[in-house]
């Protein structure tokens, strides 16, 4: 049977941990810096929650797919 080598290795895993932490910060400024400058401190606010849960949905949709073409057929 084979396993998702990601998941093999706790260091792969905080890496791939820290770098997706650091997308959804990414993410949200792209999305949180327009709204700032149009809407103020609130929007932006909005705007980083918005930007970063974008980068969670779409990451989360790719890793279920890699890790379920591991799975036995």
């Amino acid at each position: 049977m084979v396993h998702n080598p990601i998941e093999r290795n706790a260091v792969t895993r905080f890496i791939l941990g820290f770098a997706i932490i650091t997308l959804m910060s990414i993410g949200g400024e792209v999305v949180a810096g327009p709204l700032v400058s149009i809407a103020g401190p609130v929007a932006g606010f909005v705007g980083m929650f918005l930007g970063a849960l974008a980068v969670f949905v779409a990451f989360a949709h790719w890793y279920v797919r890699y890790d379920a073409s591991f799975e036995a057929k």
